[in-house]
């Protein structure tokens, strides 16, 4: 059985896509003789991992059950070869067998001396040469508990000295891990001290990753694993001269992106949007907004023109999954607990902050004040067009006043607009007296709604409709790939379906039709006599596409027979309901700029300036973006509430 390594038989996973060509090489060992005297570490680490495809029920299509069933036989005859082996294992011969393993199945040793506990045979020293003479086997080791302790002493000495021990600490209580899902396991005898220390070397070393460095700056508190204020500032400062370094050296390749806005008179449409040159363009008709210049109005332009939030009064300007290309979902190191965002997010919050920012000038220059339309809205408008109560109250900052000095008005008046709605809510009216018991800001997700079922969301929990979405939504998808049209490049396959009436079933590769099935079998698509995909319930469907776009949809601004759809798919597991003021993608929204107990990298204005830790004074620039950034955050919040008494006043007069 003696083979190179790329030859052997390797299981990974039971999703891994090269099961197929891997029980095809395991197929040539299953019709042959298995010595019982195997001497070489890899024929039993082979036998091992054609085990694994057995218990997991992966065969190949091409064998009969008679196949299976005699296969099967045989490889329960592998189980006493491997433990006959792997018990035999001891300080006499552990070296040798291990420096022989092929690269592929360090993962499966590791693992047979763990579930043998073959350890108890294997004494410290063995582990420390190991280590001394293959570093990367540390992870292997940190994967096995019963490893972890038994060698804790070894592990201790080795990670307080390794230069790769900061980045598995990292990968441990910080950093996301897309693709390895293994858990590591710590020493006990690595106090918290060692861990800093660990830290403060890497960030200090030739070594270290710049990638990690924004992790350890806004890296959370843990009960066995906490990073000072000082070590954070030191990993920031790094980071900061190694960001000048790369840009100052010239070597800096980035694609560069903006935005440009203008008030143009005489404009043929009242807002138009173009690419040049990476910038994007917005044009806002300067008559519109003169001619209609009521403040509701003026106010209602933030979806109108600004397109703040979507025709169903859903906030637009989140970071939704959809739009992360394939680079930006799976390159670089990210935070377990880090708002996640690409370039459509942030160009998007380049335009809506240049907006506010152009806007507001614009009506000074008119005569108006956006705080005052604003006040307006609140304290009269949504009074009287929905009940709100009329002793709503929101105090604007002067006109005169600094940034800053602005900033400590609003910031409060942020709080209590959403308190005086919570109370609204949960009471029927806005008591003063009551509101002012509680003095901490209020978290964005309690504040409740008038209405129930007010947002749909996919069940993701459900491994059947994530695989139902990514059939249907995915940009990498393959059954987007279908003579005549592989050259259109759709987005998805529901795109193809929009778009194209005469889709042959015939013109699909075999390796494609059993994700059609599948999607005919769930009674999502059909074939018709002219032997042409057909989509069979397109309420549903679109609904699906909403939802998977914006990460959630309103099921009050459905027409009547899409909410009926809705409440099928919930009663099939499909989608779940949640009734809040923000929807869950916007609550994620405000927390990443209001404070860090949702996500590291967040803006933390709340305690910035509710806490007096915000920037220098001096910083003027500073303070005029957080400024921008609170009107903003407070424009969204009307909008929210606007909303939910729109729907709780249709409602009420459909019972009617």
């Amino acid at each position: 059985m003696n083979k190179p390594d790329r030859d052997r038989v390797v299981f990974h996973s039971i999703h891994d896509m090269s099961s197929g060509h891997y029980l095809s090489k395991a197929e040539l060992l299953l019709n042959s003789e298995i010595a019982n005297d195997l001497d070489d570490i890899n024929d039993i680490l082979e036998l091992y991992n054609i085990s694994l495809f057995f218990e997991n029920g992966i065969y190949l299509k091409s064998w009969s059950d008679t196949d299976i069933v005699a296969y099967k036989e045989k490889v329960n005859t592998f189980k006493n070869l491997i433990r006959k082996f792997i018990t035999n294992i001891d300080d006499s011969n552990f070296q040798s067998y291990f420096e022989n393993i092929d690269y592929g199945y360090y993962d499966s040793f590791w693992l047979l001396i763990n579930n043998y506990q073959q350890y108890k045979k294997i004494s410290p020293s063995q582990i420390e040469e190991v280590l001394n003479n293959s570093p990367h086997q540390v992870r292997h080791l940190l994967s096995h508990k019963n490893l972890v302790d038994k060698y804790k002493l070894v592990l201790c000495e080795f990670l307080k000295s390794d230069q790769q021990s900061a980045e598995i600490l990292l990968s441990i209580y910080e950093v996301e891990n897309s693709f390895n899902k293994t858990k590591l396991y710590l020493p006990s005898c690595l106090t918290i001290q060692d861990k800093e220390r660990i830290i403060v070397s890497y960030i200090d070393s030739e070594h270290c990753n710049t990638n990690y460095l924004p992790i350890i700056q806004n890296a959370k508190k843990h009960s066995d694993f906490r990073i000072s204020d000082k070590t954070k500032l030191a990993a920031k400062r790094k980071y900061q001269q190694s960001v000048k370094e790369f840009f100052d050296s010239g070597s800096s390749s980035s694609f560069k992106y903006g935005v440009a806005i203008s008030y143009p008179e005489n404009a043929s449409k009242i807002k138009h949007a173009w690419i040049e040159q990476g910038t994007v363009h917005y044009e806002f008709s300067l008559d519109y907004i003169k001619e209609n210049n009521h403040p509701y109005i003026l106010y209602r332009n933030f979806e109108t023109l600004f397109e703040y939030v979507d025709e169903q009064n859903i906030v637009a300007l989140t970071s939704k999954e959809n739009q992360l290309g394939v680079l930006e979902r799976t390159l670089g190191v990210r935070s377990k607990t880090e708002y996640v965002f690409g370039v459509a997010f942030t160009q998007l919050e380049m335009a809506s902050m240049g907006q506010i920012y152009t806007y507001s000038n614009v009506l000074k220059g008119l005569g108006y004040s956006l705080e005052d339309i604003l006040k307006t809205v609140f304290t009269n408008t949504l009074p009287e067009l929905f009940d709100l109560p009329s002793n709503a109250n929101f105090t604007i900052p002067t006109q005169n006043a600094s940034a800053l000095e602005k900033i400590r008005t609003i910031a409060p008046e942020f709080e209590s607009i959403l308190k005086q709605y919570k109370l609204f809510v949960e009471n029927g009216h806005i008591d003063f007296e009551l509101l002012q018991m509680s003095s901490g800001p209020t978290a964005i997700k309690v504040i409740p709604s008038l209405n129930s079922n007010k947002y749909i969301y996919i069940n993701k929990d459900d491994q059947g409709v994530n695989f139902l979405t990514y059939l249907l939504f995915s940009d990498q998808t393959l059954l987007t790939y279908v003579d005549p049209f592989k050259d259109k490049q759709y987005r998805n396959f529901v795109d193809l379906l929009v778009n194209e009436e005469e889709i042959n079933f015939g013109n699909y590769e075999e390796h494609q039709h059993e994700h059609l099935n599948y999607l005919i079998d769930n009674n999502y698509i059909s074939i018709d006599e002219n032997n042409c995909v057909q989509v069979t319930n397109w309420n549903r469907i679109l609904i699906l596409r909403d939802v998977f776009e914006n990460d959630v949809a309103s099921l009050h601004h459905y027409p009547a027979d899409i909410q009926d759809e809705v409440m099928h798919m919930s009663n099939d597991g499909i989608v779940f309901f949640g009734s809040s003021l923000f929807a869950i993608p916007e609550q994620n929204y405000f927390n990443y700029y209001l404070n860090k107990s949702e996500f590291t990298n967040g803006h933390d204005l709340r305690n910035s300036y509710l806490h007096g830790t915000q920037a220098n004074p001096t910083e003027i620039h500073l303070h005029e973006n957080s400024y921008l950034l609170y009107l903003k955050l407070l424009i969204l919040v009307i909008f929210k509430i606007e909303d939910d008494l729109f729907i709780y006043k249709k409602l009420k007069a459909e019972e009617e």
